[in-house]
């Protein structure tokens, strides 16, 4: 499959990039930074310049849209939401002008989890448990707000373009092999209930990507949460639905919650499972 991968250079796409090749995927690796270690050349661009999403795609049959800036504190409201919707309409619209029917974006779990911005000192809690693919959106500050418009952005073209096929990933913390003995120590003290204390490995990230080619789904528009089973902080369910969930809604009995994820569509959909679940 000749496979355009955005945002190659970056923590995940970089993962994503050496797992596509790996599985012997002809990879087109776009990015606004340049880097010498991945498996194929890296084509810089902007994709700010809608004609540089044309050069993205060209001889492409799917899309893999990884490139947005990745978080919002630090950085200006209007820049990150103006500029993240745009390049992805960018690269959208010239897919679909293109023949290119096969997307997958890379959305974030703040598209449901309400991380504060600058207005809101605390996070809310999840709407219910365990968190799953339809968990409805919340977003709490500009970065998720572009997720969720994204995600709208999708489900458009999935319905008004014939044989198109969109999915949106609401990725979580993504952790790469080198943090883990940091992780180890920051995870134990996290509290990012409002998460589901969740996370995916990088390279759990590549493989989904590579299911989700393989996997050749029917037209239409899909969101999913891909994350680990266990949760990041090291400490069994029961205890963290005791201490941080007792008002938040169950959707089975506590005694039958063995991950405060549920990913048993996509695993449906795709045959993906997480290999990665423990920093322990």
């Amino acid at each position: 499959m000749n496979i355009t991968l955005t945002g190659a250079s970056g923590r995940v796409g970089s993962a994503v990039c050496r797992h596509l090749v790996k599985a012997g995927h002809t990879v087109k690796a776009v990015d606004q930074a340049y880097r010498n270690d991945l498996p194929v050349p890296v084509k810089v661009l902007n994709l700010l310049q809608q004609e540089a999403a044309y050069e993205a795609l060209e001889g492409s049959e799917f899309l893999i849209h990884l490139a947005n800036h990745p978080v919002f504190r630090g950085r200006e409201s209007q820049r990150v939401l103006n500029e993240n919707v745009a390049m992805n309409m960018n690269m959208f619209q010239a897919a679909v002008e293109m023949g290119i029917r096969r997307i997958v974006f890379s959305s974030s779990v703040q598209a449901f989890a309400h991380r504060q911005g600058s207005q809101k000192a605390t996070p809310e809690l999840p709407p219910y448990l365990p968190l799953d693919s339809h968990v409805p959106d919340n977003p709490g500050n500009p970065y998720a707000l572009s997720k969720v418009l994204t995600e709208r952005m999708l489900r458009y073209f999935a319905s008004e373009v014939e044989g198109m096929s969109c999915i949106a990933l609401r990725l979580p913390y993504m952790l790469v092999p080198e943090w883990i003995p940091a992780m180890r120590v920051q995870f134990a003290q996290s509290k990012a209930a409002h998460e589901g204390f969740s996370f995916l490995h990088t390279d759990d990230a590549g493989t989904l990507m590579v299911a989700l080619v393989a996997a050749n789904l029917a037209p239409g528009y899909r969101c999913y949460f891909p994350a680990a089973r266990n949760p990041s902080n090291g400490r069994p369910v029961a205890d963290l639905l005791r201490e941080y969930y007792a008002q938040v809604p169950l959707r089975k009995p506590a005694d039958q919650i063995e991950s405060l994820v549920d990913t048993s569509e996509i695993e449906r959909d795709t045959g993906w499972t997480p290999a990665f679940n423990s920093i322990g």
